[in-house]
């Protein structure tokens, strides 16, 4: 009786064509390792940009002041400009208080009062006297205020910006009112008269000027990049 001959080990119909008798399947490919590019589904963008067009985020560009703006240095140069007229006006102002032809023209203006000639005279001297003192002790104040704002402004604060912004409208508001007496002066002493006007109207434009260029889109967005 013969031995019948050794089947091969398996199920032929599970063979793959092409497959010897005998001959193991290949196996099936195991999972590759992390970081391979078979396991990125999506490409890394590029460190330059994205693929959305926008710029690579650089963290050192986040919350970092702006550079000054030329806004912000004429703003400066305007403080020291105004600082100077305002300087030379109080100057003139002290020539005019002295000006004899003034000092007549405001006692004929008052003689009608019934007051004597020489009670008059004392009067307005004391007056004039009380002037020049008043106009010393402003000039002192307001040149330590420009020069506070000045140096304010110079280390990008917005406080020294809203002091200047009061003093401006301020000194805007007493020089518009001071021009209700330039008639007098221009009829007394047209040479004094004449400075004082001129000076007086330079001083508004400039005032004017600083409250545009300190509230410009510019000054703006260079303080509050820097709050």
């Amino acid at each position: 009786m013969t031995d019948n001959p050794q089947q091969p080990q398996g199920n032929p119909a599970s063979q793959q064509p092409g497959q010897q008798p005998g001959q193991q399947p290949p196996a099936a490919p195991g999972p590759l390792p992390y970081g391979t590019p078979a396991q990125q589904p999506y490409a890394a963008p590029d460190q330059q940009g994205s693929k959305y067009g926008t710029g690579a985020y650089n963290p050192g560009e986040v919350g970092q002041p702006m550079g000054e703006p030329k806004s912000w240095g004429r703003l400066k140069m305007l403080t020291l400009l105004s600082l100077a007229i305002y300087v030379v006006s109080s100057i003139v102002s002290f020539l005019t208080a002295g000006n004899e032809a003034i000092l007549e023209e405001q006692l004929d203006a008052q003689a009608g009062m019934g007051i004597p000639r020489d009670e008059l005279e004392d009067i307005v001297e004391m007056s004039m006297g009380f002037v020049m003192v008043t106009a010393v002790v402003a000039l002192v104040i307001a040149v330590v205020v420009y020069l506070l704002v000045y140096f304010g402004l110079r280390q990008g604060k917005n406080w020294a910006r809203i002091l200047g912004t009061v003093f401006a409208a301020l000194g805007t508001l007493f020089t518009l009112y001071g021009l209700t007496g330039i008639g007098t002066m221009m009829s007394a002493a047209p040479g004094l008269g004449i400075v004082t006007l001129v000076i007086t109207v330079v001083f508004l434009l400039v005032n004017i000027w600083w409250l545009v260029t300190a509230f410009s889109k510019d000054s703006n967005a260079y303080v509050n990049s820097r709050r």
